[in-house]
């Protein structure tokens, strides 16, 4: 329990840490959708280290803002992967439409109590993103590259939650969606610049 709680301490840190660091010179609206993104797994992470410790009561907050990270979370991201890649700035309308149809695929999953669908979300957005980096490759952006390096670190820890039993899969998730936030902070820096020039 003290590397699980370790592991999503440094997660929470990490994803926190990355926005505050790489995401400040973006446009307002931009830097929203991707705060959010990063906000909900920083959150998540903290208040699950809390339960960890004995708080009990966060159990039912916990469930639900993982379920939050899993559908709003990653379609902020493909959202702003998609900013990002076509050089384009968000508007307030972009931002409340993100945000209404990832809260409407919590709340109509949720309703419905489709949990099975939830983890269909976040590596659809993956492969999705993972589409805009390579049109970003094909015409030589630096962003795009450490865009591919973020979508497939996350591929890759999607697919040791979803393979791996709960306690063996917790650490090296975290360690791996960590390292993905960095690779975003760095798509970020890396914005505007040409790869082999």
């Amino acid at each position: 329990m003290i590397l699980h709680s370790l592991s999503e301490l440094i997660l929470s840190i990490t994803a926190f840490a990355v926005f505050l660091i790489f995401f400040q010179k973006q446009p307002i609206y931009g830097r929203l959708i991707w705060g959010i993104f990063f906000v909900i797994i920083s959150v998540t992470s903290l208040l699950t280290v809390l339960w960890y410790l004995g708080w009990e009561a966060l159990a039912p907050v916990v469930g639900s803002l993982r379920r939050l990270e899993d559908t709003l979370g990653p379609l902020c991201m493909l959202v702003g992967t998609w900013l990002l890649v076509g050089h384009l700035i968000a508007t307030r309308f972009t931002f409340w439409a993100t945000i209404g149809a990832g809260t409407g695929l919590f709340l109509g999953l949720a309703w419905f109590r489709l949990n099975p669908l939830v983890q269909v979300v976040q590596p659809l957005c993956i492969v999705i993103a993972l589409l805009i980096a390579c049109c970003g490759l094909l015409q030589r952006q630096k962003s795009a590259l450490w865009v591919v390096f973020a979508m497939t670190i996350l591929a890759l820890s999607a697919k040791l939650r979803l393979g791996l039993s709960p306690t063996e899969s917790y650490d090296p998730y975290h360690l791996l969606v960590a390292v993905s936030a960095f690779c975003l902070g760095k798509a970020v820096q890396s914005q505007g610049r040409m790869l082999f020039k």
